[in-house]
């Protein structure tokens, strides 16, 4: 029995055959690195021209879409209190956060001994020895930091400054 020679028309298919196949797969393995990198472009294009509100922490993009979405990490913010305010008597000092809910740890620093109260989630009242605030006619007159350490997220700390002025002879 004489051998079959090949038509060379079917040695091309299958050339052609197995290209095909080995860009397929080529196609498969890249795909998932070209999309995943694609999309990472995206993303720092956007923050580029991203802005965050300090106040409330809402990231604003400024396109056609009206994407407003929470900033990545927690915003807090005191409220009750401004930066270098005089205060005297009873006083409710709070931190507002729209993202964070978990353990929260005040650090009050001045003419006295540092001083930290525990709280395990909202509201962040600042209020030793109450519940409803602090009376600082406990403590001496001076310069005063207090800092909200946000246990879970440590990098977000938030500290304001201010000076207890009570007066002296006062009783209350």
């Amino acid at each position: 029995m004489p051998a079959r020679r090949r038509d060379p028309n079917e040695v091309d298919a299958l050339k052609h055959g197995w290209i095909g196949l080995a860009l397929f797969c080529a196609a498969l393995v890249l795909m998932p690195a070209l999309v995943f990198g694609y999309n990472k472009d995206v993303s720092r294009a956007d923050e580029d021209r991203a802005t965050v509100s300090p106040t409330t922490g809402v990231v604003d993009l400024p396109s056609t879409r009206a994407a407003l979405a929470p900033s990545p990490g927690p915003t807090l913010a005191f409220v009750g209190i401004q930066p270098n305010e005089p205060i005297s008597g009873f006083k409710r000092i709070e931190v507002e956060s729209f993202t964070y809910s978990g353990p929260l740890t005040w650090v009050l620093n001045g003419p006295i001994e540092p001083y930290e109260i525990n709280l395990g989630g909202p509201p962040y009242v600042f209020a030793p020895g109450s519940d409803q605030g602090w009376q600082t006619r406990g403590v001496a007159n001076g310069q005063y930091t207090l800092a909200a350490v946000p246990v879970r997220e440590p990098g977000m700390t938030i500290s304001i400054s201010f000076t207890v002025s009570n007066q002296t002879g006062v009783s209350g």
